[in-house]
């Protein structure tokens, strides 16, 4: 290896991340180690790495360009030099500009004994306005970067098609006038020329932050305009006030790109060579007004609620069906909507008379976004318990509201009903305890009680009596269930010690046997161990369909020592790497029907489903 001429070492990393000068001395190590064969030079770089300490930092910023236009990005380079960490404040630059893009790079140099350490950070910046734009100094650790300043035009000079518009935003409203909570329909139009495609699009912003915004319906469709091509995003709102006065909508942003560059090319450096003719394209929506009016005057409901259709219905109770006094019935009173969102409609909690109480339930909201608007519901349950029997009436239930199409108030009523509660049969025990009874019926009672009272003692012995005899039943069927568990338990184990003898097949399963012998015999006569490998396995599904084997060693494995051998034997002439060429000498139909004529104990292995058969 040839020594550094002039004494010069010069050693560079570049990457993407920030390193401190511990890092730079570990990533030299490499060289150190391949420098090792020449004691001399090894020496001269270590001295160096040690000689050379952390530099005093110097950050410094450039532009790409002093002049740009709305359309086009430019490139703003921060640096610093030393040992000081990338790690720059960038919230000055949040006011004018809006970073696309970023990427960071480091160079660590030791040349003559003095260590050189350089990163920068690289922002793609897109302006937000014209005009003389400046850039304050940016903070980097303890240093900070010089000002600059950056001149930004409407439109870039000697820009081709500089009077197209490449994407039009535009919002409208379906009404100009509208009341506190009433829904207006926000529509937003995005149109796309051919050739653009779109980066971000912002939802509109209205002045006052009392305005509640619920996205509706969204739809793409191809359109004309001023005999131009375009591609169409529609989105439309619900739009709803909760303050009077007049409020703007607007601020809605396109941002997106035109040009011939890659799909790749946005995760890039925009300024390469290959992406010059690609740019920005940027469009604001107009900015819509809305006249917010308060509540009418001529309203007399407690809650204010503009819809262009409300009703209330009722489930649970029909005035027909008698009840039963003490057993609980739920009622179920839904508000429907058109133009309100569920958290707009009030609980309905209507007035019981005595002798009913009543336990509301948790209100079920659902809403249900349209093109043409919002309809809210709102089910509210309460279970009533009527306490006492009797006819009660259920007073009406009304629900004033405004209709914004007629532009006056409307009451939606549920009718009042009468119920009848009948007794509860469970409860009304000793009516005649209750009840005022006949002089006759009384004076015949007393005597029924003396009579009982005098033989009161007779009875209780006699009830003893009858007692002990549930006391024997019990016992005797208790020494019964014993004894029968004792004689199940003795079959059970001279049941087990008996061997299993197979059913004989006959019918269709015999035949199939046959068949799969067969074809067995003339594998084995034919030589061919694939399809006498088939055959076997299609007899042990006949023989054990419950649980059959799955391949020759598990089938083995069932058989008897002949079979055994003569099934181990194809095994390693289909597998093995010597493999047998006497596999087919075998008469396998002889030695199956000699297995079966022999009564074969069932192994106690194969009672139990393997695992994986």
């Amino acid at each position: 290896m040839q020594a550094p001429s002039k004494g010069v070492v010069h050693y560079t990393v570049k990457m993407g991340l920030d390193y401190a000068w511990n890092d730079a001395v570990f990533n030299a190590m490499p060289m150190i180690k391949r420098l090792s064969a020449a004691p001399s030079q090894a020496l001269l770089i270590l001295c160096l790495l040690l000689i050379a300490g952390p530099l005093h930092a110097k950050a410094t910023a450039r532009l790409s360009s002093n002049n740009t236009s709305l359309e086009q990005p430019v490139r703003l380079t921060l640096q610093v030099e030393g040992d000081q960490a990338m790690s720059p404040d960038l919230s000055g630059l949040d006011q004018d500009f809006e970073i696309l893009g970023r990427s960071s790079q480091q160079r660590i140099s030791v040349i003559n004994g003095r260590m050189s350490a350089k990163r920068s950070l690289s922002l793609t910046l897109l302006p937000k306005r014209t005009g003389v734009l400046n850039i304050p100094p940016i903070k980097i650790g303890s240093e900070a970067t010089q000002a600059l300043t950056l001149h930004v035009s409407a439109q870039h000079q000697g820009e081709p098609d500089a009077d197209t518009r490449h994407a039009i935003v535009e919002l409208s409203l379906d009404k100009s006038k509208a009341y506190i909570e009433e829904e207006v329909i926000l529509t937003l139009k995005l149109f796309q020329a051919p050739g653009v495609r779109g980066e971000s699009l912002d939802d509109p912003r209205p002045s006052m932050p009392d305005t509640q915004m619920k996205l509706l319906h969204e739809e793409r469709y191809n359109s004309q305009r001023d005999g131009n091509d375009y591609r169409v995003l529609e989105r439309r709102y619900a739009l709803f006030a909760y303050q009077g006065g007049s409020l703007e909508i607007g601020g809605a942003k396109f941002r997106g790109r035109t040009g011939k560059d890659s799909f790749f090319s946005l995760f890039n450096d925009p300024f390469s060579t290959q992406q010059q003719t690609a740019r920005i394209v940027r469009s604001e929506s107009n900015r819509v007004k809305l006249e917010v009016l308060p509540i009418p005057e001529a309203f007399t409901g407690k809650r204010w609620l503009p819809a262009r259709n409300l009703q209330i219905v009722e489930n649970g109770i029909d005035g027909q069906t008698p009840l039963i006094a003490g057993k609980p019935l739920v009622r179920r009173i839904m508000v429907f909507a058109d133009g309100l969102m569920s958290s707009q409609l009030p609980v309905i909690e209507p007035d019981l008379p005595a002798g009913i109480k009543q336990y509301p339930e948790r209100p079920q909201l659902n809403d249900t976004p349209a093109r043409n608007g919002n309809s809210g519901s709102r089910q509210n349950g309460v279970t009533l318990i009527a306490t006492e029997p009797g006819r009660y009436a259920l007073p009406a239930v009304e629900l004033p509201w405004w209709n914004t199409e007629t532009d006056r108030q409307e009451i939606a009523r549920l009718p009042a009903l009468q119920i009848e509660i009948l007794p509860n049969p469970d409860q009304a025990s000793s009516p005649r305890q209750s009840a005022p009874l006949p002089a006759a019926e009384h004076t015949a009672q007393e005597s029924e009680k003396e009579a009982i009272s005098s033989h009161q003692p007779p009875a209780s012995v006699e009830k003893i009596n009858d007692n002990r005899w549930l006391v024997w039943l019990f016992a005797i069927a208790w020494l019964a269930t014993l004894f029968a568990w004792w004689l199940s338990r003795r079959w059970n184990r001279a049941h087990q010690q008996k061997p299993a003898v197979r059913p004989a097949q006959d019918g269709p399963d015999r035949q199939a046997v046959n068949e799969a012998l067969d074809h067995l015999r003339q594998a084995y006569a034919d030589e061919n161990a694939a399809a006498a490998r088939s055959a076997w396995l299609a007899w042990a599904q006949l023989k054990w369909p419950e649980n059959p084997p799955n391949n020759l060693t598990r089938l083995a494995k069932r058989c008897d020592e002949a079979v055994s051998q003569a099934v181990n034997s194809l095994e390693r002439a289909l597998y093995s790497p010597s493999a047998e060429h006497d596999w087919s000498e075998f008469d396998v139909v002889t030695l199956i029907g000699s297995m079966e004529e022999a009564p074969i104990q069932e192994k106690q292995p194969e009672q139990l489903i393997p695992l994986n058969p």
